[in-house]
């Protein structure tokens, strides 16, 4: 099989990042047989963004529309991508990225961009990642092929589904309810995940979600990590229990345990991929 060479545009809409995690995951990339060009401006700091709206829009810009690039890559998330929205058309280049990066993702989805994918952003590939998310990202760089996630059933109905994936960080999702960005998941299985979030403010956002339309026609919820989400201490609920509280009453099947999220396993996957939730999956 042909391996395909990458020419990466490595931009930063978001947050600012670490120069030195972004140099070693540069390196881990190029090693792997890819070329990463940075935007102009990915090392500026604004506020709590890197670079002002101008700035990160002008990169975004070019790695859209710049024929010496054919792949955008997310230095890392944080806050600022929507801020980026309105003034975007159409990318047939693949994207990848993830937490903040959802909110690009998710506009994508809506407008019938076909290249999404919703993995590491680089700056955390070399550091922050464990070495199997690692190698799926290598997999998918030099074969364009991303794997299934595994699950455990959690509860609602047990028939077999099969269906598109979509979706991305639960706080993202629920800040562009009600905006052109409000993610269009009908007839779609829902990946969701979060990192250090309250348990009643993932109760919030799940009920965001489900007032503002997001949930209807999903035809299941995926969860991925949600890593340091704990109860108060001395609670005697868990985040098992929000889940049941806020969504079994939608009588739809809710699985958990699949590999990405803010957690060193974060696997790549693309929008609209096809994935498969059964019952008999469970170990």
């Amino acid at each position: 099989m042909t391996q395909i060479h990458r020419r990466i545009a490595a931009i930063s809409p978001s947050g600012i990042h670490d120069m030195q995690k972004l140099t070693d995951s540069i390196a881990l990339v190029e090693s792997w047989g890819h070329s990463i060009t940075t935007g102009r401006h990915h090392d500026k700091k604004h506020l709590y963004t890197a670079g002002t709206q101008t700035e990160r829009l002008h990169d975004l810009h070019w790695a859209i529309e710049s024929d010496e690039v054919d792949m955008i890559w997310f230095i890392r998330g944080g806050y600022g991508t929507a801020q980026l929205l309105d003034t975007l058309q159409h990318c047939s280049k693949p994207i990848v990225g993830f937490s903040d990066a959802t909110a690009l993702l998710a506009h994508g989805w809506n407008q019938g961009w076909k290249q999404l994918y919703h993995g590491p952003v680089l700056y955390s590939l070399a550091s922050l990642c464990d070495p199997q998310s690692q190698q799926k990202m290598r997999h998918w760089l030099a074969n364009d092929t991303c794997s299934s996630f595994n699950h455990r059933y959690a509860f609602g109905p047990t028939e077999r589904i099969k269906a598109p994936l979509v979706g991305g960080n639960l706080c993202v999702l629920a800040s562009l309810c009600g905006t052109p960005a409000q993610l269009q998941a009908d007839g779609c299985i829902l990946a969701l995940e979060d990192i250090a979030e309250p348990l009643y403010k993932i109760d919030r956002m799940l009920l965001q979600l489900e007032q503002s339309g997001v949930f209807k026609g999903v035809r299941g919820i995926l969860m991925g990590s949600y890593h340091k989400c704990l109860p108060p201490n001395g609670a005697s609920y868990s985040l098992l229990d929000v889940f049941q509280e806020r969504l079994g009453h939608l009588n739809i099947p809710v699985y958990l345990g699949a590999e990405f999220g803010h957690h060193q396993t974060n696997w790549i996957w693309k929008l609209g991929q096809q994935q498969s939730l059964f019952v008999e999956s469970l170990s």
